[in-house]
């Protein structure tokens, strides 16, 4: 089995256990609009909510998603993390392994969890999302994590849970590990997900340490 010295991860349903928090925070404007929806239905708004907007026939965009937002903001700073998480990546560092953590979300949205749990000296690299004009899907978020760690990308893997970061790793031209945990599966069908390739499929994230 191939080694890796550099290890991007991404953050939201991969090391933090927000999918549910974001579910709920949805539910919240969509209760206040009369909406009575499964969490399926909800969960595959996630990433195409514009598309979901018009389904339902839901004009006012911008208050829907203020409303989102602060009732994400009121739960953010209570997220747990994923079993193992913090195990493997102290085993990581303990390697010597390189690691960068990769985010779409702003920075203000993980600062609570990173220092409750005292995350910050377990990452050599942090890029979110003000850090780049380019998002995942988009490698660049990946070629500057790498940059910053003087990495090359023959030694490097991107694990996450979502065809964004599947599709950053493939656009970059590095490994990716899927992370999919059973509960998972109201999110995200694991078929559509291996459509982009993942190098591995784990639901146990002890097992990228059999990768280092």
């Amino acid at each position: 089995m191939k080694r890796y010295e550099y290890v991007l991860l991404d953050w939201d349903g991969n090391l933090a256990k927000t999918l549910d928090m974001w579910l709920k925070a949805c539910r919240v404007p969509l209760v206040n609009r009369g909406f009575n929806l499964s969490d399926e239905e909800i969960a595959a708004s996630f990433g195409a909510l514009k598309t979901y907007f018009d389904m339902w026939g839901i004009t006012d965009h911008d208050e829907y998603i203020r409303e989102m937002d602060e009732a994400a903001a009121e739960m953010l700073p209570y997220v747990e993390l994923y079993p193992d998480a913090l195990e493997v990546l102290e085993a990581l560092k303990s390697k010597g392994i390189k690691t960068a953590l990769i985010t779409t979300s702003p920075h203000q949205n993980i600062a609570h969890v990173l220092e409750r749990y005292n995350m910050n000296r377990l990452f050599d690299v942090l890029v979110t999302h003000y850090d780049t004009v380019n998002h995942k899907p988009h490698p660049e978020p990946l070629e500057k994590a790498l940059a910053e760690l003087g990495g090359t990308k023959e030694l490097a893997i991107m694990v996450g849970d979502t065809d964004k970061d599947l599709g950053a790793a493939a656009n970059f031209g590095i490994d990716s590990m899927l992370f999919y945990p059973s509960e998972h599966k109201k999110f995200y069908p694991l078929e559509k997900l291996k459509e982009h390739n993942p190098t591995y499929v784990f639901d146990d994230f002890r097992k990228l340490l059999e990768l280092v």
